[in-house]
């Protein structure tokens, strides 16, 4: 990360962008924006930025697809997605395309702060070690973010993890021998300073991975709730508790 933070908001509608462009920069930060699908690609083709905010009801190529291209390029930047009040379908989706976090609309301008900054000091890998998980017959690549398993003798099958999902399944495999709070994956995961926000971030990504974990024989089972204080990661592929 640079030592000023770069962003790019990505907002059709003249007032909010000009408010958000204001708002970062009065955070210190360098802010740009552009109104439609094709500038942002466009613009993340040509420089590198820390953070994008992404609308994801905007003129031309839209929001979910811009996520998608960017993804499919191998950028990682992290992406806060804005979506509609109550919009749930929107969530899913954005997380199913690989953003890191959402806001809904109407938002607080502390609260969308708190999120930006969260997502600025989420964990980055360090170390050049192979970063690999063995769980009930399959294997999680940390570094590829993939999860392999063997749908036949001649075909093994592979399934393709957001950084988010990887990031959760390491950390909560870190701690596997105890349940992780949602407050613990709030700070260490997503980076916020305060866990104790409230907000469903982490029950929908869980939720959406779980979901996608179906696709591997046995992996509905890897991420037990353990009710009453959080999840943990079942590396033997026990029921939930």
């Amino acid at each position: 990360m640079t030592t000023t933070p770069r962003v790019l908001v990505v907002e059709d509608e003249a007032p909010i962008l000009d408010g958000l462009l204001a708002l970062f920069r009065a955070q210190g930060w360098d802010a740009s924006g552009v109104a439609d699908g094709a500038s942002a690609l466009e613009s993340l083709a040509a420089s590198r930025v820390d953070l994008v905010v992404l609308d994801l009801m905007i003129p031309g190529v839209p929001g979910l697809e811009v996520l998608r291209r960017v993804r499919a390029r191998g950028d990682d930047t992290p992406v806060l997605v804005l979506t509609a009040k109550g919009a749930e379908e929107d969530v899913v989706a954005g997380i199913e395309h690989g953003a890191d976090d959402y806001v809904t609309k109407p938002f607080g301008i502390r609260e969308l702060v708190a999120r930006a900054k969260g997502l600025l000091r989420r964990p980055r890998t360090t170390s050049g070690a192979p970063r690999r998980i063995a769980i009930a017959g399959a294997t999680i690549d940390l570094d590829a973010l993939e999860v392999r398993w063997d749908a036949s003798a001649d075909s093994p099958a592979t399934m393709r993890l957001t950084a988010r999902e990887g990031s959760l399944l390491e950390y909560l495999a870190a701690r596997a021998h105890r349940a992780v709070t949602r407050e613990e994956l709030l700070v260490d995961v997503w980076g916020y300073r305060d866990g104790t926000v409230r907000t469903r971030t982490v029950d929908v990504h869980v939720q959406q991975l779980r979901t996608k974990l179906r696709a591997v024989p046995g992996g509905e089972a890897w991420i037990a709730t353990v009710r009453g204080r959080g999840y943990r990661l079942a590396l033997g592929g026990e029921l939930d508790e």
